[in-house]
C-alpha cells in the first residue's frame, strides 16, 4: 500500500485455490484473503489522502461500479454527508459524480482559503499537548498548501504558525534561536523545553520538602 495511505485491512477469509483444491500441490488447500476498509470522512482532513484511500481500497476489494458508489456514500459523515442529499433525494447516481462533489467541496480554492485563516486563528488549548499541536497545525497546513508537503516553503509557514500557536512569546523566541529547519524540529525543541521548565520550577519545591 502507499505510504501514509492508512487503510485498515479486516475481516480475513479463507479461499481455495485451485490448483490446491485439485491436489497438484502438497501444501494447505486454504490461502488467506483479506479486505481492505475504506474508514470514514468528515471533510476536517486532506481530502485526496482520503481519494488515494478510496481508490487503493476499490483496487485491492476488486469493486466494481456500484460497489464504489456504495463504499464512498457510507463512508461521508457529518459536513461532508450532506453531500448526499444536496442533489436531491437520490444523492449522485454514479461514484464519479460523487468524487468530483467531494474534490469540488473539500478542495476548492474557498476551502484553502478557510484553512489558511483557521491556521492564523490557531492557538494552543490550556491543557494541549505540544504533540497535539503540532499534528493539528499539519492537518490544517496539508489542506492550506495542498501539495505543497515536500517543499521548504511548507516548513517555514508551518513553522511560523506552530510559533504563534503555542501562545508564549518567550518559548517561541528560544526555539527560533535554536533554527529548526521543520515542523518536527520545531516540536521536539519545543518538548526539551519545556521539560527544562518544568524541572526547574519543580526544584524549589523539591528543597523546600527537604528543608
Amino acid at each position: 500500500l502507499p505510504e501514509g495511505v492508512g487503510a485498515a485491512v479486516e475481516e480475513v477469509t479463507f479461499v481455495k485455490d485451485k490448483d490446491q483444491e485439485e491436489g497438484k500441490t502438497g501444501h494447505t488447500p486454504y490461502k488467506r484473503k483479506s479486505r481492505i476498509t475504506l474508514g470514514e470522512y468528515d471533510g476536517n482532513t486532506p481530502v485526496e489522502a482520503f481519494l488515494i484511500r478510496f481508490e487503493t481500497a476499490a483496487e485491492y476489494n476488486d469493486w466494481g461500479d456500484r460497489d464504489k458508489l456504495s463504499q464512498l456514500k457510507c463512508a461521508l459523515k457529518d459536513d461532508a454527508e450532506q453531500l448526499l442529499w444536496e442533489r436531491g433525494t437520490c444523492g449522485p447516481s454514479t461514484w464519479q459524480e460523487l468524487v468530483a462533489l467531494i474534490r469540488h467541496r473539500y478542495g476548492s480554492e474557498d476551502m484553502v482559503l478557510l484553512n489558511k485563516t483557521r491556521l492564523e486563528e490557531r492557538r494552543r488549548g490550556d491543557k494541549e499537548t505540544v504533540h497535539s499541536l503540532t499534528h493539528s497545525i499539519r492537518r490544517l497546513m496539508s489542506m492550506a498548501y495542498p501539495g505543497k508537503q515536500e517543499t521548504k516553503m511548507f516548513e517555514d509557514v508551518a513553522i511560523g504558525h506552530f510559533l504563534t500557536a503555542l501562545g508564549s512569546p518567550r518559548l517561541a523566541a528560544r526555539i527560533r534561536e535554536k533554527e529548526p529547519t521543520t515542523l518536527d524540529a520545531a516540536e521536539k525543541i519545543a518538548l526539551k523545553l519545556e521539560v527544562l521548565d518544568q524541572s526547574l520550577l519543580a526544584s524549589p519545591e523539591k528543597k523546600k520538602k527537604k528543608e
